[in-house]
């Protein structure tokens, strides 16, 4: 068989399995993402004091991200790794039973984006420009992420089913196989793009608004 028929038999699995057993997690992820973005927008604009002292704890964390520091090529691949093994991490929480921990990693990010859009709007720098910064390189990277804390949810929820013995046979195995396919096939690439567009793009955009 060639390389070619391997590869596309792989993606038709990724694809199988995302449409027959990983799309209602996905979109309830989803809308737990945004509800999430938005409570914790309001919540930070209600308290400017409380939302400068968390952005500055914010800002001093990623200070010590080394990759930040680089630029061009350096900071591509610098933020495509970071997202990967950060995207990795959500979906092998997964593999603790019961506790549905992904979910606290996109809670996290939730917060996070919600503190940022929330600093924007107080200190005068706006929505609009927030949003600018956030979504060219954001369409592609939030879905990915939710992707991938979909991902450590649905074998979460699996291992389970196993461990309380309520699932068919090969059930498990079946799910870690087509989570490993859809984060190889799908993930690792969405991310090498959104971190191309978040490098070389945002910033020219972003300034041009900030600047305008």
């Amino acid at each position: 068989r060639s390389m070619k028929e391997f590869f596309m038999t792989q993606w038709h699995g990724a694809e199988t399995y995302f449409e027959k057993n990983l799309k209602p997690t996905f979109y309830f992820c989803l809308a737990f993402f945004g509800i999430m973005i938005v409570l914790n927008s309001l919540l930070f604009l209600s308290d400017p004091g409380l939302s400068q002292s968390y952005f500055s704890e914010l800002q001093a964390l990623f200070s010590q991200k080394d990759f930040l520091d680089g630029t061009g090529i350096n900071l591509w691949l610098g933020i495509f790794v970071n997202n990967v093994i950060a995207s990795g991490i959500s979906s092998l929480l997964g593999a603790i039973p019961f506790l549905f921990l992904p979910m606290f990693s996109l809670a996290s990010n939730a917060i996070i984006i919600g503190l940022i859009g929330a600093v924007y709007q107080t200190n005068g720098i706006g929505w609009f420009a927030f949003l600018v910064g956030v979504l060219p390189h954001g369409l592609i990277e939030i879905p990915a992420l939710v992707l991938g804390v979909s991902l450590g949810v649905h074998l979460c929820y699996k291992l389970s089913k196993t461990i309380l013995r309520r699932s068919s046979k090969g059930e498990l195995k079946q799910a870690a196989i087509g989570c490993l396919r859809i984060y190889l096939l799908w993930l690792i690439p969405l991310f090498f793009i959104a971190a191309f567009i978040e490098t070389f793009m945002t910033p020219i955009l972003f300034n041009a608004v900030v600047s305008a």
